[in-house]
């Protein structure tokens, strides 16, 4: 007797000892449930990513002094009213003073400059203009005493609003035309770097402006974004702040701050609808399938054991629930509801055909279905765990994580669901209640749907295995032009449809800015996190260093993805434009370049070690940005380049890059394109290649895995290769499928692949298994056909339906990752059904007539008859 016979035989026998160890166990395991914590970031970049590997290093090294900080922006928009006006630029400072006086914003402002806005700038000048008037005038005892305290340091805030309020609106407006003028100075510059793209230069009009809120973190922010606690909790008091603002302003909030609780909030809001939506769908479902509220209610009950077991692992191994774990639970909502139809309604047709007890009809069926759910785990835990081989750390527990819940999947639909039926049935004969019900699928119009595949089979299998072959093909062809994209923005929660606000209240969906917010300042405005950087390494002090960085600045300049602000210049800083800003305001530093300057470019091309110096002690914070040292000596330099918001990470980074590429040509120079665009594109080519290597991994597994198996269980290892073809080419149809509808992969739609194959060979293993075992009762493949697709293709169906129902409440998500994500697995679900009961079908009658074995002995027969 075989471990699944010994299996079918306790579980039938014993049913009420393995109902009560089961939950035993359940609640050991569960235990951990309760443990499991919610994330919002994605480890997806490999540590040995270089990009990634650049960006920290630029992040954490060209600082001016302020260490590890990240922003908020502010976007002050009155469509109606001009943002530069004398009220407008006071009601700004005063906001800025209810920032500070905020203790939970306060605790990580970094400094007296935290805030920078058009504002601050208009002051700091009319302060500076004053104070150029007292020195040709004779000086009052107090004006002097300002003077003297103003000088000593940068004003703060209260000084800057206490002048522009000494002032009245021409005199305001005059200082800002001054500074904001085309030929301002270095802080005319900045503050029109803060105004909107379609500012005209010296213009004292304008509808928004930024104001850039900076706060101090306790480590590098990385990319992707992970912030701290108090920093994020800074970020939203910010912006409570900001709404609460007197005036005909509003204020639109934006920065990495806020990624985290908007996507925590959105995954909480998400699964508080879509949790209600996927129950009744399966609890609909089941119920056409079973057709009896017992049924329904033990397979719910088994449902809820999965999931309780998957979490508990989860929690007690530490892993947190992110976006990409949303899939978890309804992919093994899914497994569970196909595990337990084959279960169900193996034991129906036992029962209903030949009239069997209880308990005999559950050890024999799961005696008949065993072997398929064993290899259906094994097969399906596989397709995940090929996720294995991928580069990024989520993928990588994605598979594991799915591979456990496959298991435990298994232990509950194959031993408790089993004995916990045995039980209630049992009890509920002896008192006189029937409990035989007939199979689903096997009669009426249900019936003769599924039927169409096996009469397919016998009349044209071969027209069937050409047609499927072309599409196939053709679905190859197009997937290769199928988009990799990881942008953030599809993990931005977009504003809850109207329908939701007649939700009850614990379930209403929040309010979620960042997609909206973030459209605007990219629109309109040049956004810190649209910066790239080129980092230089090497012998920087060669003295064809510097004219390397400004022909690289020059074609960076004329990139079609950079930055062109309201000046026309474009958003390219190098350290050649640092040392001609520092040379133009130091007459000493200037001599030092002049001296260093052979050809009379205005780029040094010798001793560039004075250079260096001089910069850091002329400007020394200008120095910090662009010359990273070590020890004193200079080791690395950074190019920055401002690229448009609305750009793609792909045409960023391969500008940058090439950029890079022509920096570095020919010389002993290490020139590293980064930057977060940059890491992004650099995250979409290993997720190209994670998929690749992990459908293929997967495939040549289950290929040796199915070979073998049905060598052993079956004598044939060729109907291993046929289940598994037909499977293969779901992921073609798939992928087609995504090119012609314009969707795009991304870090949860890398998933499709794994879940496609594993989910399809689930499918296919059960109809192969079924096929072969009414061929060596029947000895005739039509009829072994028919009892096939009619029988299994019942619960095939059922769990198809259920399945792809539970991946398409996703549509109701927040976040449109999530959405697409729903819709492609929802047509893998189809695809998948679709090849078991049309395609397969006719590569086993196919197989039947060409390659299988020689007809099974009479006492196999006889075996698998009783059955």
């Amino acid at each position: 007797m075989g471990a699944v016979d010994r299996a079918a035989a306790l579980v039938a026998e014993r049913s009420r000892l393995v109902v009560a160890a089961m939950l035993v166990l359940t609640l050991a395991v569960g235990a951990g449930a309760g443990m499991v914590e919610q994330s919002a970031s994605l480890d997806a970049v490999a540590t040995e990513s270089e990009a990634a590997a650049a960006n920290d290093y630029v992040r954490e090294n060209f600082s001016a002094g302020d260490g590890n900080t990240t922003t908020a922006l502010l976007a002050v928009r009155n469509p109606d009213g001009n943002v530069l006006s004398r009220q407008s630029l006071v009601r700004s400072l005063r906001f800025q003073q209810r920032l500070r006086e905020n203790a939970t914003v306060n605790r990580t402002l970094v400094g007296n400059r935290s805030t920078t806005g058009v504002a601050n700038i208009v002051a700091r000048a009319a302060i500076v203009a004053e104070q150029r008037r007292d020195r040709s005038e004779r000086l009052s005892e107090e004006s002097t005493q300002r003077q003297r305290r103003q000088s000593a340091t940068a004003p703060t805030v209260d000084e800057q609003l206490a002048q522009l309020e000494s002032m009245n609106a021409s005199a305001v407006e005059s200082v800002v035309g001054q500074v904001l003028a085309a030929d301002g100075d270095a802080s005319g510059r900045t503050a029109r770097r803060l105004l909107p793209r379609g500012y005209e230069p010296g213009s004292t009009t304008a509808d928004a402006r930024l104001v850039v809120v900076t706060f101090r973190t306790e480590q590098l922010v990385r990319a992707p974004p992970m912030i701290s606690e108090p920093v994020v909790e800074s970020h939203f008091a910010a912006r409570a702040v900001a709404k609460r603002q007197p005036g005909p302003e509003t204020y639109l909030a934006f920065g990495e701050g806020f990624f985290s609780e908007q996507q925590n909030a959105a995954i909480g809001d998400s699964m508080a609808i879509l949790g209600p939506l996927a129950l009744l769908f399966v609890l609909a479902a089941l119920s056409v399938a079973y057709r009896d509220p017992l049924d329904v209610a033990l397979g719910l009950v088994g449902v809820v054991l999965v999931l309780v077991w998957t979490f508990g692992v989860m929690g007690w191994t530490g892993i947190e629930f992110n976006q990409m774990m949303i899939a978890v639970p309804l992919l093994l909502i899914g497994l569970s509801v196909d595990y337990g139809l084959h279960v169900v309604m193996r034991f129906r047709e036992r029962r209903s055909q030949y009239g069997e007890g209880v308990r005999t009809a559950m050890g024999r069926s799961l005696r008949g279905v065993g072997t398929a759910l064993a290899l259906v785990t094994a097969t399906t835990a596989i397709g995940f765990l090929a996720n294995l081989t991928s580069s990024m750390p989520d993928l990588r527990t994605f598979g594991v994580v799915t591979a456990v819940g496959v298991g435990a999947t298994l232990v509950v639909f194959g031993v408790f669901l089993p004995a916990l039926k045995t039980e209630v049935d049992a009890a509920l004969e002896a008192r006189g209640v029937d409990r035989s019900r007939r199979p689903f699928g096997t009669g009426g119009r249900f019936g003769r749907l599924l039927g169409a595949g096996a009469v397919l089979a016998r009349r044209a299998p071969l027209a069937v295995l050409a047609v499927a072959l072309v599409v196939s093909a053709g679905g190859a062809y197009a997937a290769t032009g199928v988009d990799v994209s990881s942008d953030t923005e599809s993990f931005m929660a977009d504003d809850p449809p109207g329908w939701t606000e007649e939700l009850p209240a614990a379930v209403r969906p929040g309010e979620y800015f960042l997609d909206e917010n973030r459209e605007f300042v990219y629109s309109r405005f040049q956004a810190p996190d649209t910066q790239t950087y080129v980092l230089v390494s090497g012998d920087v002090t060669d003295p064809a260093t510097l004219e390397r960085v400004a022909d690289a600045a020059e074609e960076a300049r004329a990139a079609e993805v950079t930055f062109t602000r309201p000046t026309g210049e474009a958003a390219v800083a190098s350290p050649v434009s640092a040392i001609r800003l520092a040379a133009a305001r130091n007459a000493s530093f200037n001599a030092t370049v002049a001296a260093a300057d052979t050809d009379g470019d205005g780029v040094p091309d010798r001793n560039l070690d004075a250079v260096y110096d001089g910069l850091s002690a002329a400007a020394p914070g200008l120095a910090e940005r662009f010359v990273h040292r070590v020890d004193g000596e200079p080791v690395a330099l950074r190019m920055r380049v401002g690229v448009e918001g609305t750009a793609s990470s792909g045409a960023v980074a391969e500008a940058v890059r090439g950029v890079a590429a022509d920096l570095e040509r020919g010389s002993a120079l290490t020139a590293t394109a980064t930057g977060s665009l940059v890491v992004t594109d650099d995250l979409d080519t290993r997720l190209a290649t994670t998929i690749v290597e992990s459908v293929a991994v997967t495939l040549v597994a289950l290929l040796a895995l199915l070979a073998v198996a049905f060598r052993a269980f079956e004598g044939s290892a060729s109907v291993g290769a046929v289940t598994l073809a037909p499977v293969a080419a779901t992921v073609a149809w798939l992928l087609g499928t995504m090119a012609a509808l314009d969707l795009s992969l991304s870090l949860v739609t890398a998933l499709v692949g794994s879940i496609s194959l594993g989910l399809g060979v689930d499918y296919a293993i059960h109809v192969t298994e079924r096929f072969v075992d009414e061929l060596a009762a029947s000895g005739d493949p039509g009829r072994a056909l028919e009892r096939t697709v009619t029988g299994t293709g019942g619960a095939l169906l059922s769990s198809a339906v259920t399945t792809a129902g539970g991946f398409g409440v996703l549509a109701f998500s927040l976040l449109p990752a999530l959405r697409q994500f729903g819709l492609v697995l929802a047509l893998g679900i189809g695809y998948a059904f679709l090849a078991s009961v049309v395609v397969l079908p006719s590569l086993l009658a196919l197989w039947a007539r060409y390659g299988a074995a020689a007809p099974a002995s009479a006492e196999v027969a006889a075996a698998v008859g009783d059955d």
